[in-house]
This record gives C-alpha cells, structure tokens and sequence, in this order.
C-alpha cells in the first residue's frame, strides 16, 4: 500500500436517487451533472476532496457512479461500479426518501452482501430528498436494509452533510485516517460564518430590524406590506463574531398569495430557511401572535434549523406598564407550545433596542446543537428514563444518535406502535432537560429494532 494513498469514498445507488447531486455536494463545487433524466452519469467521476471534520483537514478520493438497476442499466456502468468497490475504503449507499424503498434499492443491498463489500469496507446507508422533519418518517423503512448505520441528507439543501462527513471519516481505518489528514492541517479550518435568517409576516418589521443589527440602512423598509420580494444576504458582525443576515420577504396567507411575484418571495423565504442555522421569527409585540404566525414558525421547525422568537414593536407597551415582559412570554408560550425551547427577545427594531447580546445567543444555540451524546450513554439513559412513563410497555434495544443537524436521535424498539406520544414528549423533554439543545428542534425516532447477530452488515 502507498504511503499517500488517498482513501477512496464510493457513492452508489440506483438512477435519479441524486448521487451527483451529493457528490457535488460533498466536492464543494459543481463538478458533476445532474439532472432529472435517470442514467445521466455514464462513467465513474473521481476528484480530490477536502473535508474538514473536528477542525483537521482530510483529503480524500471521492468517487461517482452510474446508477444500477434502471431501465437504461448498461454493462459498462456495471463494471464501473464493481471497479470502484474494489478499491473502496467506504461506500455511500445511497436512497430517496421520496420514493420510499424500492426492490432495485434491495437487489442493490444484496448484491453488496453477495460481493461481501461490507466485510472489507464500511457501507453507509444514505437516505437523501430528507428535506423537512415530515420527511422523516419516511426514513424508517429503510432500517429493514439491514445497513450498520442509518443516514439522512439533503444534497440538494445541504442538510446532514456534516454528519455525513463525519461518520465517514470516523469509520475509516486508523491508518487510513492519517493518510487523509492532509500535510497542512497546520492551516486554521476556514471559518464558516452561521447564516441568520429574519422570518416573518409582512410588514412585521422584518427589514427594519436587518438594518438595526446591520446598523446602516441597507434594506428599503415601508408600511406596505410586500416591500421585500428577495431573499437578501448581508455580512455583519454581532457581539464581535461575523453572522450573514437573511432578510427574507413576508410569507402570507395563501389566500392572499397571488400568482407572480408573491408566490416566488414564499418559495425564496424557504430557501433561505433551509440554507440557514438559526431563524429569527419576529412577531409584532403591539398587534400579537396570528395563525399566519404560528405557521411560519411551523416551517421554521420543519426545516429543522435553530429558532429565536423576538417580540417587536415592545417600545409600544411602554404605555401598559401593566402589561410585564412575563405576562408576555406566558402568552407566546402558550400560542406556540411547539417551539417552547425556542429564547424569547423583547425587541424593538424601530428603537434599536433588546439585541444587544443576540450574537452571544445565536452562538449558544449553535454550540448546544453540536453536542454528540455517546450511544451506550444514550441508550441507558433512555432505557431508565422509559421505566418512569411507558403506558404501552415499549421496549427499547438500541438506541443513538443519528446527526446534529438538528439533533437526531434514533430508538430500536420491540413494535414503534407502542411507543405512545406521551412517552415520546416525556423523552424530549428529558433530553432537553439533561443535555439541553436550547432553540433547536429534536428529532426523536422509533424503528422497529433488530438483533445486530443477524444483520450481515454489522461490523465486529
């Protein structure tokens, strides 16, 4: 073996699922093509990629195949991909979340076992299209694959990337790990700066509050709701640490969402929630919480990105000192229960007052949301904490951490269906109490379990 040998990360799966979507993805740039039409990627792709995982640099071969199994399968591809396994030092499987579990996806799973891939290399089981927390779900039959370890990502969004990364390069061998870290890993991890997206309804105050922590007028502010219509980044520092500022157009009600313009600001306020680390969901302190409100704070759970609830306007209380700033979060809280790990600000952007240690808070958040609990930790922790409220006698085997982006747990269990809903409030709010994850939404899973002996892919 070659002193500098690059360890070479093989991503299969059948067409369309987005391998070179991941690919790139994972290259940092756009080096693949992707499209819709299933069989685009004819021939293997290879490039060097740096990653950084735990502030060290790995630079590694990344790989990119033609899909198997489809209607325009060809031998070449075939041997291509054999090719590429045979020199793999760990494989990304590769399935879409949409399209739920397919036969060509098991006839893939056992061609591998056949070829005895997973003895000789770690074979990741990748689920991608995971785009939102609804999606979640979607995610849970793939377990019966039998694949050692479970992943979610968004290729096209970049969600659980990092995870991703991370599990790789923690299951390489040992020598092969030294061999990725790169000669210059002396050099400082380039800093990512966290994005901040601004989320609210119309005229809420959204852009004036941007201004005020940008502390120039850089967006047009107006009474008249709409005035924003683009997704806006904008480079500032808060409490001495660089953040990029989203300043995203009001989201309306449906009903009075028309074609156009208006319809593309609701479509570029998602993207800029599913590009960003934490959201700020502004309120208006004098007119009150609304249902429009309480559903855009739903997106913003969805995405599964960090969140701040900030009350503006709360200048205008002044003249109800009756009114307190508990009294307030009392009444928040209880409009919006399902963000209830979610800070509350009292702000006011007209004023420029109430932010001033919001960087401080956006950088805890981010903090909290890189913790990783230990699986055997985690698994008698849930295990003990299952005997104090169980109504359905739910018995839990295996129980991990599947990624940070947001914190995603995964529970092996005798039936999922005995997993009653209070248990599952009762886990989180426990985990919450112990770890913490302030302002970030936990997602907690139930599979059904299955014996490691009989999982061909368990690595000893």
């Amino acid at each position: 073996m070659s002193s500098h040998r690059l360890p070479r990360i093989v991503i299969i799966g059948r067409p369309n699922v987005g391998k070179s979507t991941l690919f790139n993805r994972l290259l940092g740039r756009r080096q693949a093509l992707v499209h819709d039409l299933p069989g685009v990627t004819r021939d293997r792709i290879e490039q060097e990629s740096d990653w950084w995982v735990g502030g060290r640099k790995y630079r590694l071969l990344l790989t990119d195949t033609g899909g198997l199994g489809g209607e325009h399968f060809a031998e070449e591809i075939r041997k291509q991909v054999e090719m590429a396994l045979r020199d793999a030092d760990a494989v990304i499987a590769l399935f879409d979340a949409q399209a739920g579990l397919t036969a060509a996806d098991e006839e893939l799973v056992g061609e591998l076992k056949r070829k005895g891939v997973h003895r000789k290399a770690p074979v990741y089981c990748v689920v991608n299209k995971v785009d939102a927390e609804s999606h979640e779900k979607l995610v849970s039959e793939f377990f019966a694959l039998g694949l050692e370890q479970v992943l979610t990502v968004s290729a096209e969004h970049g969600r659980g990337i990092d995870d991703l990364q991370e599990a790789v390069i923690g299951g390489l061998a040992p020598e092969l790990t030294e061999q990725a870290a790169s000669g210059d890993s002396r050099e400082e991890e380039p800093a990512r700066v966290p994005r901040v997206a601004i989320m609210g309804r119309p005229n809420v105050g959204k852009s004036t509050l941007t201004n005020a922590l940008l502390g120039e007028e850089r967006m047009i502010t107006s009474p008249i709701a709409g005035t924003t219509v683009d997704a806006v980044d904008s480079l500032t520092e808060l409490n001495g640490k660089p953040f990029v500022l989203v300043d995203t157009a009001g989201i309306r009600r449906k009903s009075k969402t028309e074609k156009g313009v208006e319809v593309l600001s609701v479509v570029q306020a998602k993207k800029a929630l599913e590009r960003s680390d934490v959201a700020i969901l502004l309120l208006d302190g004098e007119k009150g919480i609304t249902d429009q409100d309480e559903k855009i704070g739903g997106l913003i759970q969805e995405a599964g990105c960090g969140v701040i609830l900030a009350l503006n306007k709360w200048d205008t209380q002044k003249r109800n000192p009756k009114f307190t700033q508990e009294m307030a979060a009392e009444r928040v809280r209880k409009t919006m229960a399902y963000l209830n790990y979610a800070p509350i600000l009292f702000v006011s952007a007209k004023e420029r007052t109430g932010f001033q240690d919001l960087g401080e808070l956006i950088m805890e958040i981010l903090h909290q949301r890189q913790l990783k609990i230990p699986t055997h930790e985690f698994t008698e922790w849930v295990r003990q904490e299952s005997t104090i409220h169980n109504p359905k006698n739910a018995k839990f085997f295996l129980c991990h951490q599947a990624g940070k982006y947001p914190p995603t747990f995964i529970c092996h269990v005798n039936d999922p269906e005995r997993v009653h809903f209070s248990l599952k409030r009762h886990l989180i709010n426990a985990l919450r109490e112990r770890w913490g994850y302030m302002g970030s939404p936990v997602r907690l899973l139930f599979v059904r379990g299955k014996s490691r002996e009989k999982n061909p892919f368990a690595r000893k």
